[in-house]
């Protein structure tokens, strides 16, 4: 991470990236040209790669969140990476070491979704569908 004002300031960054360069400043006991100038290093350095948001989706009617493990078969490795890629409501799609060959966050709005979402994704492989009941830690 390099040293502990880097440190902070990833973690600052980390829990709001909308945070003015002087009041991040403030909080790292650095001038407002220095702090600008760690930042830029950060991302120039690539450890920094990109500012997000935190969507409420549940806002927007996806009530249902499930993680599903996918042991591929057939060999259908690219036809599934590119089923995967083009869903909007994938969270994130991690290939993995252990019994499955991948796992993914996907997004709701109703059971029969959800019904229809295996359905659609079982010519792939065996799937695990585990539903996602609260979060304790982002």
């Amino acid at each position: 991470m390099g040293d502990f004002i880097n440190g902070k300031i990833l973690e600052i960054l980390k829990e709001n990236s909308r945070i003015t360069i002087n009041e991040l400043s403030k909080k790292i006991n650095l001038s407002a040209p220095a702090t600008r100038e760690r930042v830029n290093k950060l991302e120039d350095q690539d450890i920094i790669n990109g500012y997000t948001i935190d969507i409420n989706y549940k806002k927007l009617g996806y009530n249902i969140e499930v993680i599903v493990e996918i042991i591929i078969k057939n060999n259908l490795y690219d036809d599934f990476k590119k089923y995967i890629n083009s869903l909007d409501n994938v969270d994130f799609c991690y290939r993995v070491s252990g019994d499955a060959c991948y796992i993914f966050k996907v997004r709701f709005e109703d059971m029969e979704k959800v019904e229809s979402f295996i359905d659609d994704i079982q010519p792939y492989g065996h799937t695990k569908t585990n539903f996602i009941f609260s979060k304790i830690k982002e």
